[in-house]
């Protein structure tokens, strides 16, 4: 059995994650590439099962779009997430948002709506970005995160709420221009305010969501892989930010019984 066929039968396929479902993916490679899979042939086998919904991979350049090295083009910027997102982006995906550090690659029927906005507001995971737009939309019920490689500290969904319940406490308070160079060349001056360095636990949510039976984690070798309920992680972020301000921090997460 090849890897993609595992992927479908063991998760995917057990979740409910169908052919019209919007599925997010974040990845380190390395570990199923030294079994061999391919990430051409991942890609192909998750447009081909989802081949009616979206499947989205970020394309970030945080680490390479600098307040000093601020020009992001849209086309061209390779992203520093990875051989799986960078393939995906460059020969799959039909779309990519136009944002200097949080980009995604979307190919399914919304990715134009999805990634029209991202650069409308001074956030990365703003209400116009494609995680707010999923977020405030009939797409987060049939929504989907996988995990390969990684688990819920990678999840960038979950900065979407740091930035709706308390912007001024997870975003710099300082902007950074940048200058964002469309698919038509046209240029748009946009200003950033960047996430601050404080240590996330995001780890906290996932017993939550496995009580739920809406996070499960599986083993394909070493490398391990989780996928979860977006509709799930919405409900249990935002019950842990309505309890408090700082839900994803360790400062609360560290003493939820205290608090």
């Amino acid at each position: 059995m090849t890897f993609e066929q595992w992927l479908i039968t063991t998760l995917l396929q057990p979740m409910g994650v169908k052919s019209s479902s919007t599925l997010m993916v974040h990845s380190a490679f390395s570990g199923l590439s030294k079994q061999g899979v391919q990430a051409a042939s991942l890609c192909e086998s998750l447009l081909n099962y989802i081949h009616q919904g979206n499947v989205i991979m970020p394309t970030m350049t945080w680490r390479t779009v600098t307040k000093t090295q601020n020009c992001f083009d849209v086309k061209a910027t390779p992203s520093h997430t990875g051989i799986l997102s960078e393939l995906f982006r460059t020969q799959f995906a039909t779309h990519r948002s136009l944002h200097p550090t949080h980009s995604v690659a979307i190919a399914g029927p919304d990715a134009e709506h999805l990634t029209q906005g991202h650069h409308l507001n001074p956030g990365p995971c703003s209400d116009s970005s494609p995680y707010g737009l999923i977020e405030n939309s009939t797409l987060k019920d049939d929504a989907y995160i996988l995990l390969i490689g990684v688990a819920l500290e990678s999840c960038t969904y979950i900065h979407y709420f740091e930035e709706h319940f308390n912007f001024d406490a997870f975003l710099q308070s300082k902007t950074e221009h940048y200058r964002l160079i469309q698919t038509n060349e046209e240029v748009v001056e946009y200003n950033l305010h960047r996430h601050t360095r404080s240590v996330r636990d995001f780890h906290q949510f996932g017993n939550a969501l496995h009580n739920m039976n809406a996070l499960t984690v599986a083993l394909y070798g070493d490398t391990p892989i989780t996928l979860l309920k977006v509709h799930a992680l919405s409900e249990v972020v935002r019950a842990e930010f309505e309890r408090s301000p700082l839900a994803t921090l360790p400062c609360h997460s560290y003493m939820q019984n205290t608090l």
